[in-house]
């Protein structure tokens, strides 16, 4: 049988970005998935699986797990990628409200 374990901890996705909830599945010492989430709003910012990995239900470990231990959201629908959008059908959970105003419907200034 293999060895799972999820780790919990503070990481940069990359250089540039502030430090993020990370949970990371680990089986028999390879990293198989990764699910980020900003602190301040308990938005998913990236989740990350291998090609070789996808479709064995990591990442939804992962969102299961996470979503376990904080309050967690999905990207408001209109910033989503595909891929994102499929992932936040696929597991459910909450769609955080956008937070920029950019996803209101408010009046056309094309229109007169």
């Amino acid at each position: 049988m293999s060895e799972r374990q999820i780790i919990r901890d503070m990481a940069r996705y990359d250089e540039h970005d502030d430090l993020a909830h990370r949970w990371s599945l680990v089986i028999d010492g390879e990293t198989v998935s990764k699910l980020w989430v900003d602190p301040e709003t308990g938005e998913i910012a990236q989740v990350e699986t291998p090609a070789a990995h996808q479709g064995n239900g990591y990442a939804s470990t992962l969102y299961r797990q996470a979503a376990s231990e904080i309050a967690i959201f999905h990207a408001p629908e209109a910033h989503r990628t595909y891929e994102g959008d499929r992932f936040a059908r696929s597991v459910g959970g909450e769609t955080l409200p956008c937070l920029h105003g950019c996803c209101t419907d408010g009046p056309d200034f094309d229109e007169e």
